[in-house]
């Protein structure tokens, strides 16, 4: 109940801020749980900076993607290493939650460690132009070129050039 109570905060503060200031202080303000700002699927790119325990990491995030109803893919390419999600934007922002602080990873000693080197690249509503994908995907691709395939294939080849490009070095 904690965790939902924060997470509502987390929604809808902004929308509190807001608000203007009223006359006596007698009137009610009252929020639904979902606004229409949210509404509809999101598609949202994150950067993982490395993964020490890839094959447990690998099973964690299919399974919240899964238990989100999130959909998308989890790319390799040498060293990067790119999760792209697809979902209704509460649950990827409950994904982002979980991914923050639960421990996903092995720090170099192999202590368990959370993931704190995580990055989001792009967020938007999905556009018509942009592929709907049907499940989560976990890919490695060993060139550049098959990398930028899948991106234009999801109608996202302008977020590959602004976003993915300037990540290889």
């Amino acid at each position: 109940m904690v965790h939902e109570l924060v997470l509502w905060i987390q929604q809808n503060l902004r929308h509190i801020l807001n608000q203007p200031e009223t006359g006596n202080g007698s009137e009610k303000c009252t929020f639904s749980m979902s606004t229409t700002v949210d509404d509809g699927l999101w598609i949202t790119l994150l950067h993982l900076d490395h993964m020490r325990a890839r094959t447990k990491y690998i099973k964690t995030v299919e399974k919240w993607a899964s238990d989100l109803s999130l959909t998308g893919r989890l790319m390799f390419l040498g060293k990067i290493i790119l999760i792209l999600l697809q979902g209704e934007r509460n649950n990827i922002k409950e994904y982002l939650i979980l991914q923050k602080t639960s421990k996903v990873d092995v720090d170099s000693s192999g202590k368990k460690c959370k993931e704190k080197m995580i990055s989001v690249l792009f967020e938007t509503k999905v556009q018509t132009e942009h592929k709907r994908f049907l499940a989560f995907e976990v890919k490695e691709y060993s060139a550049l070129d098959e990398l930028q395939k899948e991106f234009e294939i999801a109608g996202l080849k302008k977020i590959f050039s602004e976003f993915v490009l300037g990540l290889v070095k």
